[in-house]
């Protein structure tokens, strides 16, 4: 009798654990939540993406204008000669002049955050790998009447659009194909992002 009375409280108690209609509800919520954090998640990517081009373009942009003040021009070379590897377009490239024999800024060789790693990034002519594109007119080299410079990052959508063309030979006029980034038209919009200085009518945002 007594093991009879021991197998039915046993009996009695309650199962521990989840119904199979529980965890799916379970499953269900977390993929719900997970559909409405993840595009929060990659637009803050791209948010931060933005911020650290834009911080990295006003680096620059101060060493540029106190190279221009002790040497009356911007850094300068010239296009690349046929054969020669277009990374020469870079600003690690083209602004090493800011770093020696004046610490103008401590490393030129910054890379653009919407550029992957070994990949040209929409750049089908050839354009640098990695880094951000640099670009400066010098009155004495093509004989305009204005000096200015101009810093280019390709911007979310990872293609080339001109961006750095802009205002440094198009004087406020867009070209065609230009495209310049703006959040406004969502985080994750085409255009590039440039960033410009000298003689120049865009206004850096």
């Amino acid at each position: 009798m007594q093991r009879v009375a021991r197998l039915n409280r046993v009996s009695a108690r309650p199962r521990v654990g989840f119904t199979l209609i529980e965890l799916l509800i379970v499953v269900a919520i977390i993929a719900i939540l997970a559909a409405i954090a993840l595009p929060n998640f990659l637009e803050a990517q791209t948010r931060s993406k933005v911020s650290r081009a834009k911080s990295d373009f006003r680096s620059l942009a101060v060493a540029l204008e106190s190279y221009a003040v002790d040497h009356n021009q911007y850094p300068w070379y010239d296009n690349p000669t046929s054969g020669v590897p277009k990374q020469y377009w870079s600003v690690g490239y083209r602004l090493r002049q800011l770093t020696t024999p004046v610490a103008y800024v401590s490393s030129v060789s910054m890379l653009d955050p919407f550029i992957s790693q070994g990949v040209g990034g929409g750049y089908s002519d050839g354009w640098p790998r990695n880094q951000y594109n640099y670009r400066s007119n010098a009155a004495q080299q093509f004989g305009y009447p204005y000096k200015s410079w101009a810093l280019n990052s390709l911007g979310p959508d990872q293609l080339k659009q001109q961006g750095l063309m802009v205002e440094q030979y198009a004087r406020g006029s867009k070209t065609a194909g230009t495209i310049i980034y703006d959040p406004t038209n969502g985080t994750v919009s085409a255009g590039d992002i440039p960033w410009t200085g000298g003689d120049t009518a865009y206004r850096n945002k």
